[in-house]
């Protein structure tokens, strides 16, 4: 007949069961590190392009930013006065954390009104540069313009930001968001909502296309 367990023997199993609870819960909340290329868009691989003819809006965009800042460094304080603002903004936000600033520049490009194409510009779509967005305010792809190219002006990588184009499910429409890969974490800045959160946490947006400075990425979806 088998002895029963001494107190000793009792304790050391306690205490062995325990530090393989406490393992096994690190590791349960222990995720992957996130990258574009490991996650995807919304859970999507899309098929990469250099060529940027297929999306002119884009690159336009980012030819004309150029022009507006060269002009924006010689106009006079008050015909800039929301563009300086943006400068000084993005200028008190060098030297802090990463996520401090992804926070701020989504609170403030936020701040500015919502307003549709064909009433802002007679267009049924159009692509504002920031400096038009601060004048006039703009539709989604111009929140997430302002948001990408200020990310990148405060340092941030190419590699490490995608604007995105996508469907609403819920909707049934078209939108535009910026994402950014923050401390290991692919995370949304959306117009549409207050704060800044994970992409993956996000199951009715489906990606149409998107895009950085170097390269797009064409996903398999009609609307």
């Amino acid at each position: 007949m088998k002895r029963p367990p001494s107190r000793r023997e009792r304790r050391l199993a306690a205490l062995l069961m325990a530090q393989l609870s406490f393992s096994s819960l690190l590791l349960a909340n222990t995720t992957a590190a996130e990258s574009f290329e490991s996650v995807g868009i919304f859970g999507e691989s899309g098929k990469q392009f250099t060529n940027f003819r297929p999306i002119p809006r884009w690159q336009d965009v980012l030819e004309r930013f150029q022009i507006e800042q060269r002009r924006k460094r010689d106009c006079e304080p008050r015909g800039c006065r929301d563009y300086r603002e943006w400068m000084q903004t993005l200028e008190g936000l060098r030297g802090k954390d990463r996520a401090a600033q992804v926070r701020e520049v989504n609170r403030f490009a936020n701040d500015w009104r919502y307003i549709t194409d064909p009433i802002n510009w007679n267009q049924e779509d159009y692509w504002s540069t920031p400096g038009e967005f601060l004048n006039k305010h703009g539709d989604c792809e111009d929140y997430a313009i302002i948001k990408f190219l200020s990310l990148r002006a405060l340092g941030f990588s190419s590699d490490d930001l995608r604007l995105v184009v996508i469907k609403d499910l819920n909707l049934g429409v078209a939108h535009s968001v910026t994402l950014v890969r923050l401390n290991d974490r692919i995370m949304m800045l959306d117009n549409q909502i207050k704060h800044v959160i994970p992409a993956a946490s996000v199951r009715h947006y489906k990606p149409i296309f998107a895009a950085n400075e170097e390269a797009w990425w064409l996903f398999t979806l009609l609307y």
